[in-house]
């Protein structure tokens, strides 16, 4: 099909999801902030997929498109983005793109939901993470900011990607101020412009999802009981499901297998990585279940894929 031809509006083929992976970073409570940038010049013949498959993170995504233009599938919808355009996306959504032009440019920040608490649970960042965790269209999803604003943002996301690529003596620290400053300049231009989405300011009960996730990015390497989880946040277990569902818009039971596996990946990424102690040190007391876990969510197995990242480092020596 001609990228002409294709109808942005169009209801999307639901068998897209069918190849979901769950793609996951290096991140952690000491690097919060993984930041990439990719860009072609010329490639497979358009429209063509912008990534291998379809993906999910166990975290939020601030993506920024530089050049394009791409139709973006998230969840059961498709809209098309425009160079300059911005993407929010919360812990657990699928998405997906199909490129219709070259060049295709992007930065994509990828952070951990806490990272955000930092600015404290009554402040600003609850309501700053809510923008990324509500339910809400991918419309809302969306954002066009005017050409001045947009510069802004171009400059901010060149600036995280200078940071985390040259890292030196504050780049961290730079990196969590920069994405801030972006996120609370593009947050003032929606309230200005009216563009209020649907239970931003809903932040009654950050404290006790606020204490849940410390809890478990604490004990992730234990077994981990739902009335522990309750117990920390201050709540019921039933209270629990309910608040941190809202929030984060997965289950807490979800969270803790995406930030394990995740976990389980950096090992693996790490020379000499063990498939048996990786799968002790993320809290897995099973070894088929941790193999099993592993390749619903990477699409490989653990072992398979310490070998895919062993390849990879060899390449980039050679």
């Amino acid at each position: 099909m001609a990228a002409s031809e294709m109808n942005p509006e169009k209801i999307p083929d639901p068998s897209w999801l069918t190849d979901l992976r769950e793609v996951c970073h290096p991140l952690g409570e000491s690097r919060p902030i993984w930041v990439r940038h990719g860009m072609a010049r010329t490639g497979p013949q358009p429209p063509h997929p912008t990534v291998p498959h379809p993906e999910r993170h166990p975290y939020c995504e601030f993506n920024l498109l530089l050049a394009g233009p791409t139709i973006q599938f998230v969840r059961g919808e498709q809209r098309k983005r425009q160079s300059g355009d911005l993407m929010l996306l919360g812990p657990g959504v699928p998405h997906y793109a199909m490129l219709l032009r070259y060049p295709y440019e992007f930065i994509t920040v990828h952070f951990l939901p806490s990272l955000l608490f930092a600015m404290g649970p009554q402040g600003d960042g609850p309501i700053i993470l809510r923008r990324f965790t509500a339910r809400q269209s991918l419309r809302e999803r969306l954002a066009r900011p005017p050409p001045a604003l947009r510069r802004q943002m171009n400059e901010s996301f060149a600036r995280m990607i200078a940071e985390f690529n040259r890292p030196q003596f504050g780049s961290e620290s730079k990196l969590r101020a920069v994405l801030a400053d972006a996120l609370v300049e593009l947050l003032r231009w929606e309230r200005r412009s009216g563009r209020v989405i649907r239970g931003e300011e809903n932040v009654v009960h950050w404290r006790p999802v606020e204490r849940a996730l410390h809890y478990l990015q604490e004990h992730y390497a234990e077994t981990v009981y739902g009335r522990q989880v309750a117990a920390a946040a201050g709540v019921s277990e039933s209270r629990l499901e309910v608040v941190f569902r809202e929030a984060m818009g997965i289950p807490w039971v979800r969270f803790l297998q995406n930030y394990r596996i995740h976990r389980a990946a950096a090992l693996l990424s790490e020379p000499g990585g063990n498939v048996t102690e990786t799968a002790l040190a993320v809290g897995f007391e099973n070894l088929g279940h941790f193999i099993t876990t592993f390749r619903a969510f990477k699409g490989v197995s653990p072992l398979e894929y310490r070998k895919s990242v062993t390849r990879q480092r060899k390449n980039e020596i050679n």
